[in-house]
This record gives structure tokens, C-alpha cells and sequence, in this order.
């Protein structure tokens, strides 16, 4: 998919790993955002990807600047976001929709890959605050988690029938039209985040298979 591209945060290559089974899937460009990467490269990719761990600082910190320097760009493309995290599904829904509010784009889908925690690779500024947490806490801090690649697996699958589905095509027409009709509603599925315009709900979702019926409407 050459209009599409994968880009990541990492420090410790999880979501490098994340990030490289996706773009393997969709057979994209897949790239760091620390490499040379400017705004005006958007220019050609109707789709971007991008992947990080949203509750690590470092990676939160490089993430947002990244957006703040295409965040114009960004309001003419689909955008799709991958979390990285800890048994973090319910966090990482108001982190992404809030990133989606200062970042506003064409289209906009999210989801989310179990992380992993493994103290031999952390940076000193990581280890002292999981330190000074155990202390307060009482709490033993050790190794937790496995980064779940099946998981990634079938996260790349959900992205390319969403990628290749009617239905996202369809929005992202209705988004590029400056007048769309008032009539056009929006529908969300209350179990994946997918957005659909439509004087109605699909029959079904076309990314998690719920039924039309429970969409949401989105109130003006």
C-alpha cells in the first residue's frame, strides 16, 4: 500500500516490533519518527500509521512533537493509532481520543497491543521512579507482561480490512468534501472506535463485526 506508511516511537522495541508486523502486512514503508521525517513527506501518504507506547514518557514526549510538526498535514489524512502498553485497554481509548482532539484528522481509528515490562531494560529515570513507587506503595516491582505479537498479528489483519473496506473509503469521501450534507450522521461502534457517515448505522462493523444496532450515535 504505497499511499500508507508505519511510524513508530520506541526505545526499548516493542513498538518497533508492533510496528514492523503491520507494515509487513499492509507491504508498507515503515520508519522511526526519530529519523529525518518532515512534514512536507506526508505529502503523497493518504493513510498513516503510528505506533508507540502511550504510557512511556520518553516516547509520549517524541510522539507529540512529532504531531505538533505534521499536525497541518495531519487534518488531510487517515490517521490510525496503535498503543503499546500494560493491560491498558480501557486507559488508552481517552489518551488516543485526546491526542485525536489536538490533532484533528480526515478519518481516525485506534487500537491497542499488550506490552511488556522488563526492568533489565530500563533507563535509570525509569528504575528510580518504579523505585521510589515501590517504596510508597509497598509494592514489588518485577517483570510483567509479554508483548503480545499474536495480538499485533491480528491488529494488522483488523487494520487491512478497514484499510480496504467500503466503509472507511466511504468516510474518508465524505470527510474530503467541505459541504457535506447536514443529513450525513455519525455512527460509532461503542467496541472498536470504527466511525461510520451514514443516515444510518451499518449492518455491521466492518472491523469487529459487531451489529449495526449498537452504534452510537454522535450527537451534534
Amino acid at each position: 500500500m504505497s499511499n500508507t506508511i508505519v511510524t513508530y516511537e520506541t526505545f526499548h522495541g516493542s513498538a518497533k516490533k508492533i510496528a514492523e508486523v503491520i507494515s509487513t502486512k499492509l507491504d508498507c514503508k515503515c520508519i522511526n519518527i526519530d529519523t529525518p521525517f518532515e512534514a512536507e513527506d506526508l505529502k503523497n501518504i493518504n493513510t498513516l500509521i503510528l505506533v508507540f507506547n502511550f504510557r512511556g514518557p520518553y516516547t509520549a514526549q517524541l510522539t507529540k512533537l512529532y504531531l505538533s510538526r505534521v499536525k497541518e498535514q495531519l487534518k488531510t489524512k487517515n490517521v490510525i493509532l496503535v498503543g503499546e502498553g500494560l493491560f491498558s485497554e480501557k486507559e488508552f481509548p481517552v489518551v488516543a481520543d485526546e491526542i485525536y482532539k489536538n490533532n484533528p484528522s480526515k478519518t481516525f481509528n485506534k487500537f491497542f497491543v499488550n506490552g511488556q515490562l522488563r526492568m533489565e531494560t530500563l533507563f535509570p529515570e525509569e528504575k528510580a521512579l518504579l523505585k521510589r513507587f515501590s517504596e510508597l506503595t509497598g509494592m514489588e516491582i518485577k517483570d510483567m507482561g509479554e508483548l503480545d505479537l499474536d495480538m499485533a498479528n491480528k491488529v494488522a489483519a483488523q487494520i487491512e480490512v478497514l484499510i480496504n473496506s467500503t466503509e472507511f473509503n466511504q468516510s474518508s469521501e465524505l470527510e474530503d468534501n467541505d459541504n457535506m450534507s447536514e443529513e450525513k450522521t455519525k455512527w460509532i461502534c461503542p467496541l472498536c472506535g470504527y466511525v461510520h457517515y451514514g443516515d444510518t448505522p451499518p449492518d455491521v462493523c466492518p472491523l469487529c463485526g459487531a451489529p449495526g444496532e449498537v452504534f452510537v450515535k454522535e450527537e451534534a
